[in-house]
Order: C-alpha cells, then structure tokens, then sequence
C-alpha cells in the first residue's frame, strides 16, 4: 500500500511537470474553487436555524438578555437596531423560561409598584399623576391579557374635582390603542367586555365616554353613546338579530334533520326585533280600603262672666244698702273639641323598565325536497306545525308570525364543500424555508463545481487517437531497438503488441516512457 501511494505520487510529479502554464494555473483555481466551496456548504449548514425570542425590547433589556444567554451558552442574534433577540431554534424555549425567571423582558407598563417605593416631598399634583399611570398600567397588563391582544396603550383623562362642574365635567374618559396579532380581528363581544373592564375600574367613567382603535387605525367602538350593551349601537342590533335568527333555524333544522333525514330540508328564519327602550312608571292608591293610623282628639272649657241678670239670679235693689242678699253673678260656660285623623291609604308603586330585544314577528322558510312521490298537503301541514312549535311561533294576538313549508327539487351537493384557503401569513410550511434555501445553494454550488471540474479535466484529458508517437519510433528510425537501451532489448519480443511492448517499458524503463510522453506532448503542442 505505501508503495502504490508512492508510485501514484511520483506520477502525478511527473504529469505536473509536463503541464503547461495555463494548465497548472487551471488546476490550482479548480482546487481552491473546490475548496473554498466545500468549506462553505459545511460551515452555511453547521449554522443553526435562528429562531425570533422576543421583539420590540428596549436596549437596556435586549443587553440584559443577551448577558444572561451568552453565559447559559446560548448563541444570539441581535436584529432590528438591537431590539429583537434571535436564538437557534432547540434553545428558544429553554431560552424564553430562563429570562422569564430573571424577570426579563420587564414589562414596560407601571402600575401600583409605583407606590412600593415612599417619595417624600411630593406634591399632591405629583401624587395625582402617579395614581394616574399605575392605573393606566394596570389596565394595559390586563387588557394585554385578552386572547388575541399583542399589546395595549391606555390613556385615561381624570378631570379635577371642582364645586361647582357639571355631571358632564367630571365624567372621567379613556383612550385605548391594541395592537392585534397578526391575522387577528376581535368580535363585538371581546371590545364589549374591554370597554365595560375599563368603564369599572375608574370612577365616574361610561361606556359612551371610551374610545378603541387598533393598530391600523380602525375604530373598534361605535359613537352612539347608549349606555345600554344591547341597543347600544346599529352592529350590536345586527348581530343580536343574526344570532337570534341562526339560534331559531338551528333549532329547526336539526328536528328536520332527525324527521325527514339530513340534507332534505333547509329552514331559513328572519326575526324583525324592537331595539326601543321603554321606562315606565305607576303609582296606585286604593281609598277604599284605608285604615285609621293615628288619630287626635283636643278638647277646650271656658267660662265667662255675664253683665245682665238672668231668670234664677236674684235681684237686688240697687242702692239699697242693707240688703243681706248673696248676689251670684251669672256666668256663661264653652266648650271646644278638634279631632284629628291620620289614615293609611295602600298604594302600589310599579317601575317598568324594557331594555328592548323584543321580537315583534317570526318569518319562516322551510324548503323540502321532492322524495319519489309528492307530499300531501297534510304532511307539509304536519311540517309547518312542527317547524312552528321549535321556532316559537305566535299566530294570535299582536304577533302573527309567518311559516312557510314549500316543496322542490334540490340540486346535488358535493359530499365535500371545499375548504376555505387560508390567508398567507396564516400558513404553514412543511420544511424550514431557511433549511431549503440552504439546500438550494448546496445543489446549486455542486453543480457549479461540477460543472467546472468537468470543463478543467476535459482540457487535461488527452485524446488515445492523438498521442501522435508510434511504438516504432522508440526503437530508432529504421525499426531497429537500439534506442531503447542494451538492458531493454532482451526484454522486448518481436511477437509481442505494441501494448505489451509499452506496458514492458513502463515497468523496466519509466524514463524512457517519460521521454516518449514529453516528445508526444511537445509535438503536439
């Protein structure tokens, strides 16, 4: 083995010395292309795929983070002016779970820990601020925590208390920016309760008084104003009514749907829905049937003199002095009497108050497809009354709701409706679209390089039909074998091939071989 290495090194020598210029410097550039580009396939595939950590950091928490990853051993990719982190993608969770027990990344929303720390010195102006933003912070964390919510800006506007403001000044207001996920829209519902978390948690603010927008700008609240969560704005009415609508057809249609069998029947339900909201107020008395409470009795005896005599009295002579008779002036006596009652009358006081979403009538659809043979009129009959009864139907009084059960032919419908296309951002690759970049350029550097390597050894490779030099000549002009030496005559036999001849020479006398490829190479060029 190590002679065969050396023989095959002491060849290449002696091609290397018969190459041109041009060639010798073709083959150093091919080795180091070559080179060059394998070195480059193994270290852009020893790379590992960078995965996003966390955005939108500040530069005090992004230098902080990569501290404690680069002690942990965790390679980092600093992106986006050094606010976003990028780790391999078999670190990020391991990653995510050791910053988050070092309380990073800080959350960039103060709230009540404001406070933990006393200040002395401040003014009541200062201490009002503060309150201020820990509430604003507070609403952003829990605001923050709504499925969908990638972030949230809180601005709340708390007038001061004065003496003499109107209801209307002292109403307190907010501002609320959201920044959504990516492909996120939030319902009616998930704005309803923000507003109402936010109208709750600071004093002397409504609904009618909070403002949401996203980040795209799209007002997310309505502008009426109505305090009421139902008759509140035109889209709230849409969707209760939609969903009173599709609650009712549901109901219908999976009764049809167990009656008849799935798929032969459709029902269709359109609900006209009073929004009104009605108070109303009654007080009631009953004067018949009062009771006696409290009753008061005062009572009044005067006597007063009186200046003439009356029949009874006795009558004296005026004048006469030695009259011994008693004189009883006549007197005049009075009595008063005042009663006072207090009774209770029963009253009723009733208070009535409609918030609306009322249904004032029912308009039912229900198609039935054609079997073998038509449906009697008893059996759609017998549909109606069934379709009627689930949906609440009312034909007597106010209300006179409506449903109609018609038959007809329906068309086939496939067995498999098909999906609805995800939108872009929303789909998901089979492969990592790093991984087949990667993949890309190696097969395009290899075809590269083959393709190189190829057109080098072409213009290295010599043709068997132009080595120009006979066998012949190697033994002298005339055919003689004088030339090749007295110790290689006894060798060659004049039987042999030229093949044989050569390989014989090769072996015995490779100076000579040497000398016929250098004289062949020369010719030729």
């Amino acid at each position: 083995m190590p002679g065969s290495i050396s023989l095959l090194g002491h060849q290449i020598g002696i091609l290397w010395k018969h190459f041109g210029i041009n060639q010798k410097v073709s083959i150093i550039l091919a080795l180091m292309v070559t080179a060059l580009a394998i070195g480059g396939t193994l270290y852009w595939s020893s790379q590992p795929d960078f995965r996003l950590l966390y955005t939108g950091m500040s530069l005090e928490d992004a230098a902080r983070a990569q501290e404690q990853l680069e002690d942990a051993k965790i390679t980092v990719q600093l992106r986006s002016h050094g606010q976003a982190i990028y780790v391999p993608a078999a670190d990020v969770y391991r990653a995510r779970l050791m910053l988050a027990a070092n309380g990073l990344p800080k959350d960039s929303s103060t709230g009540f820990e404001i406070f933990e720390q006393p200040k002395f010195g401040l003014t009541e102006f200062a201490q009002q601020v503060n309150f201020q933003r820990a509430l604003q912070g507070e609403l952003e964390r829990t605001i923050m925590a709504v499925n969908g919510v990638q972030s949230a800006r809180v601005m709340l506007v708390m007038p001061k208390d004065k003496l003499f403001a109107s209801e209307r000044d002292k109403a307190a207001s907010a501002s609320i920016m959201l920044t959504l996920n990516r492909g996120v829209r939030l319902n009616g519902e998930q704005i309803s309760s923000i507003s109402q978390l936010v109208s709750a948690a600071v004093p002397g603010m409504g609904d009618g008084h909070i403002t949401i927008t996203d980040q795209m700008g799209r007002m997310l609240t309505d502008d009426s104003g109505s305090k009421d969560p139902i008759v509140g704005s035109s889209q709230r009415q849409m969707d209760m009514r939609r969903n009173v609508e599709d609650s009712l057809a549901r109901k219908a249609q999976d009764m049809l749907d167990l009656a008849i069998g799935a798929g032969k029947a459709m029902v269709r339900v359109s609900a006209d829905i009073d929004f009104r909201r009605i108070e109303r107020h009654s007080e009631t008395y009953d004067a018949e049937g009062r009771v006696l409470f409290k009753e008061t009795i005062s009572s009044e005896n005067s006597s007063d003199p009186v200046g003439t005599p009356q029949d009874g009295a006795a009558r004296v002579a005026v004048g006469d002095p030695k009259s011994t008779v008693t004189m009883e002036q006549a007197t005049s006596k009075k009595k008063r009497e005042d009663v006072e009652s207090e009774y209770r009358v029963p009253s009723g006081r009733e208070s009535i108050l409609d918030q609306g979403g009322r249904i004032e009538r029912l308009s039912v659809s229900v198609s039935v497809a054609q079997g073998e043979t038509a449906r009697s009129a008893e059996e759609l009959k017998s549909i109606e009354r069934m379709v009627g009864s689930a949906v609440g139907a009312v034909t007597s009084g106010q209300r006179q709701d409506s449903v109609e059960v018609i038959e007809m032919a329906f068309q086939p419908v496939p067995d498999t409706a098909p999906k609805p296309a995800l939108p872009l951002w929303l789909m998901q690759l089979p492969f990592s679209p790093t991984a087949a970049l990667r993949t890309l350029a190696g097969i395009a550097m290899l075809a590269i390089l083959l393709s190189f390597s190829r057109r080098t050894f072409r213009n290295l490779s010599i043709e068997r039909e132009n080595v120009g030099v006979p066998v012949s000549m190697l033994a002298g002009a005339d055919g003689s074998t004088h030339a090749l030496g007295a110790g290689n005559l006894s060798a060659i036999d004049d039987n042999q091939s030229e093949f044989d001849v050569v390989s014989r020479l090769a072996e015995q006398s490779p100076s000579v071989v040497a000398t016929w490829i250098d004289h062949t190479v020369r010719g030729k060029s």
